[in-house]
């Protein structure tokens, strides 16, 4: 009942033009801010105030990365906020409720649409921890990334009382697009390590880790569930 008292004035003061409400954009692991380019193109098109964060995802690990979202985010001046990210973007968001999580005065975080999110880990990351050599270039973010249920990811905190959905990438078979990974994948991610347990929609699609956020298909079910809160 709360949570449903805060909604109606949101959407009261919204319409009357007071509050201000913006959607971050963060992109995955080893990417620039402008693979987002397209989803935040056609949130601009559906009325949605935004903006395409931008990080450090090698260099800077993934507290620090954390920390500044929400530093950034409070210097704003904004009532309420929602997030769209791709693959690594999701624990950027996890990792930035560390600090917003004990701060009574952070905006109101109204939905998330994780695309692909390795919410349990990335089985790619258990594959590359075997080679040592590679680490100093792969930076401080890729071990986080692990599966193993004491892994730095699976110790972030879970959003809570927040509209939730999840896009999930598969191939649809046996096998996935990634034959070094054991069962369906995205390429990157098994589609059972993307979830949370508490999310109020999932759709999976027969695209691979990348295209579902090139592809229309993916980008029309980002725009509806944040209209609505469902991808159906």
């Amino acid at each position: 009942m709360k949570r449903l008292i805060i909604l109606i004035l949101l959407i009261v003061v919204c319409y009357n033009g007071f509050a201000q409400y913006k959607v971050f954009l963060l992109h995955g692991y080893a990417n620039p801010k402008s693979i987002m380019r397209k989803i935040d193109k056609d949130l601009r098109k559906g009325g949605f105030n935004t903006e395409n964060y931008a990080y450090s995802s090698i260099y800077r690990d993934l507290d620090t990365i954390g920390k500044n979202l929400y530093l950034d985010i409070i210097k704003q001046n904004l009532d309420s906020v929602s997030f769209v990210t791709h693959s690594m973007g999701g624990l950027v968001v996890r990792a930035m409720l560390k600090y917003s999580g004990t701060d009574d005065d952070f905006p109101f975080i109204y939905r998330i649409v994780m695309i692909s999110p390795p919410n349990q880990g990335a089985d790619i990351a258990d594959f590359l921890k075997s080679y040592a050599i590679l680490r100093p270039l792969l930076g401080p973010n890729v071990e986080k990334m692990e599966t193993d249920s004491a892994s730095y990811t699976n110790q972030l905190p879970i959003p809570c009382n927040i509209e939730i959905g999840i896009i999930i990438g598969k191939r649809g078979k046996k096998k996935g697009y990634n034959l070094l990974i054991e069962g369906d994948n995205d390429g990157l991610i098994k589609p059972e390590n993307t979830l949370l347990g508490n999310e109020k929609d999932t759709i999976s699609l027969e695209l691979d880790h990348l295209s579902l956020i090139f592809r229309k298909k993916s980008r029309t079910k980002v725009i509806k569930f944040m209209k609505t809160g469902h991808f159906r």
